[in-house]
């Protein structure tokens, strides 16, 4: 059990203090960082310690271990500008293991291809795709692991990219009640080259911790978190949600050191097996906000 830990640790930190690397420009996948789900979305783009969240997993992969589940969820998510992302979440686990699927599609729109003169030739169409698997396991009654497995495809005009990615996932429940941690490493894998350049992962690694209360009314549940890719500087995010007599979500969540986003926000609810959901994320001027919806299906 500790050299698990340990071996993780060992992959998480150093990870964690890299500088901006600088061909951040070299980058690409970037659609493995958009938070499609409405929850994930509302909640800063994180939020494994919500409820009824489908889609943990594919921040954690250890997360889903939380609690029962067995549903299917729909996300859809009008992104920037003319892009908008389409993702479905399959989710079953009891506690002690956990299996879940997840496909999730950017798509870019049709865009026009110009000769020198601005006159329209045709047109092509990019977009970006990922398939993944989840698999976690309750080790001990206070640890679990997880891992994703997914394959990559990127097409932008007549170039394509396909890949490999996986994430690994860990969650610790500490002697203090309703508490927390977790951490987890995301994006690591490879990918073809695109035409003639090698693309590379955003690797991103996280740490955070949450916090539960409830009552016979509501359940309140906050997160903080720290997170750290490859291509940029280290950022946080504090969220929190609270759940009205499980039938009314609000969610809040704030993220510090990102570059165009700050403030989120949303809303579910819960009627009877069906999950509505809406988040919102604030940009700065010079980009416009998004919105996520998705609705989620509890067998």
């Amino acid at each position: 059990m500790r050299i698990i830990i340990i071996s993780f640790l060992l992959v998480l930190v150093p990870l964690s203090i890299f500088s901006v690397n600088s061909n951040a420009g070299e980058y690409g996948f970037k659609f493995l960082q958009i938070p499609i789900s409405p929850i994930s979305a509302s909640l800063a783009g994180n939020g494994i310690y919500a409820t009824n969240y489908t889609g943990a997993f594919i921040l954690n992969p250890a997360a889903n271990l939380m609690g029962e589940s067995y549903n299917v969820s729909l996300n859809h998510s009008i992104w920037l500008v003319d892009t908008s992302c389409s993702q479905i979440i399959y989710s079953k686990g009891d506690r002690n293991k956990h299996f879940g699927l997840s496909a999730k599609i950017l798509d870019y729109g049709q865009i026009d291809t110009r000769d020198d003169t601005s006159a329209i030739i045709g047109s092509y169409h990019p977009l970006d795709a990922n398939l993944m698997t989840n698999f976690a396991y309750r080790i001990m009654p206070d640890h679990m692991i997880g891992v994703n497995v997914g394959l990559l495809y990127e097409k932008i005009e007549s170039a394509s990219s396909y890949g490999f990615n996986a994430d690994l996932g860990y969650v610790y429940l500490p002697p203090i009640a309703n508490s927390v941690l977790f951490a987890s490493v995301r994006n690591l894998g490879f990918t073809s080259k695109m035409d003639t350049e090698s693309i590379k992962l955003p690797v991103t690694c996280e740490m955070g911790m949450g916090y539960t209360m409830k009552s016979d009314i509501y359940t309140l549940s906050g997160q903080a978190a720290l997170n750290k890719a490859t291509d940029s500087e280290m950022q946080y995010t504090v969220s929190s949600e609270m759940d009205l007599w499980n039938t009314l979500a609000l969610r809040l969540g704030y993220k510090i050191n990102y570059s165009d986003e700050n403030l989120t926000a949303g809303v579910g609810f819960n009627i009877n097996r069906i999950s509505i959901n809406y988040g919102w994320t604030s940009f700065s001027d010079r980009l416009n906000d998004t919105h996520s919806f998705g609705v989620t299906y509890n067998f």
